[in-house]
């Protein structure tokens, strides 16, 4: 008989996780239309509270994205025109938009070879007068060597906006990330670990004014407690309540989810020991990754990617392009020469596939794959 072709592993897997709570969505949703309160209603005030509670701040401030989070909280946090953020360029371009979208300069500091993130030692040799903030990626789940990012703001009057688009339930120092900083922004797209069915995002914050100004932000400026009186020049980015009550039912299941991915990266690094491949960094201390994705770095990293294509297994690469090399800021003319480590996982990093649901099977037939590429 024919051999029957092996069931392709998808890179992530949203359908399984949503039939698994597609009734309890489904009853949330319609609970929430017959209410007629679409906007700003009870269901986001409730996914506030308890989304700032499994994080530990004190304030989170729902709104429509990922990268809105970032445009409020930069905003918040008082980043001007003319200010300079010092960012990495190894992420997705929404960070550094946000900041050109405040009116402010992003200045590129170089990654970690490690860890992927945002290097502390580059970022001290990028400060300048003009210097207004400091906006580290928690890459990969991955978090930022965060407590000499917050030495240097304190040292230069600095602050600090954590991305943390790909970190949920990441930690640091005994604290999560969107709670060690002096703003967090979160992203609920789909795929993200906790994710909403659309786009959906917040800032998080343990900072009253803070908190206060992201309000307005997201709310066309509007001051705190008036109808047609403005404090700030904002705009409309807020949460639907369609998306809130969705983000409550995954909330209750997401310390759960996030074991699993920990026991699936666990299987990763014993199955791809002894390979040429370069597994995720330990957490750091008193700390814990999140694994949004599985990430390597891996000599002939292409030809891997499409080898693994063939078989059915789906990858990905974050980031081919370092953002100095992406096409809209051609004309900044923004060297590579100090940025080596960012060319280097540019060339060689590669996603695997993760989600909480990702078989023992399905990570050992991806593992034995990639055995099978460096073997021939």
């Amino acid at each position: 008989m024919p051999k029957t072709a092996a069931e392709p592993i998808p890179l992530f897997n949203l359908k399984k996780q949503h039939e698994a709570i597609q009734k309890e969505i489904n009853e949330s949703v319609i609970k929430v239309l017959e209410s007629m309160q679409w906007v700003l209603g009870p269901e986001n005030s409730a996914f506030e509270k308890e989304f700032a509670a499994a994080i530990g701040v004190k304030h989170c401030v729902s709104c429509s994205s990922g990268a809105a989070a970032l445009q409020i909280a930069l905003g918040a946090c008082g980043v001007k025109p003319g200010d300079e953020v010092i960012t990495t360029p190894f992420t997705f371009i929404a960070t550094t938009s946000s900041i050109t979208l405040s009116g402010a300069k992003f200045v590129f500091a170089d990654v970690d070879p490690v860890t992927a993130c945002i290097d502390p030692e580059s970022v001290e040799q990028k400060i300048t007068k003009k210097t207004k903030a400091i906006l580290p990626v928690h890459l990969y789940g991955y978090p930022a060597d965060m407590k000499p990012l917050m030495e240097l703001a304190e040292k230069h009057n600095l602050k600090v906006i954590e991305d943390c688009a790909q970190s949920h339930l990441a930690a640091y120092g005994g604290s999560m990330t969107g709670a060690l900083g002096h703003a967090g922004a979160f992203s609920f797209y789909p795929s993200k670990n906790l994710g909403a069915c659309g786009d959906a995002g917040a800032v998080t914050t343990n900072d009253d004014e803070t908190a206060d100004a992201a309000l307005s932000l997201r709310h066309c400026g509007r001051a705190l407690g008036k109808a047609y009186e403005y404090s700030h020049e904002g705009s409309t980015l807020r949460m639907d309540d369609v998306q809130a009550a969705i983000l409550r039912i995954k909330l209750r299941r997401l310390a759960g989810w996030t074991e699993m991915r920990r026991r699936a990266a666990k299987l990763y690094d014993e199955g791809l020991k002894n390979l040429p491949v370069t597994t995720p960094p330990a957490p750091p201390e008193k700390g814990s990754q999140s694994y949004y994705v599985y990430t390597i770095k891996a000599q002939k990293r292409d030809e891997l990617a499409a080898y693994l294509k063939e078989k059915g297994i789906s990858t990905a690469v974050y980031y081919p392009l370092a953002l100095y090399r992406q096409p809209v800021y051609a004309g900044l003319n923004i060297s590579s020469a100090d940025s080596a480590n960012t060319e280097k996982w540019c060339a060689e990093a590669l996603s695997l596939p993760m989600f909480p649901e990702i078989s023992p099977e399905q990570i050992g037939r991806v593992c034995a794959e990639i055995k099978n590429f460096y073997a021939k």
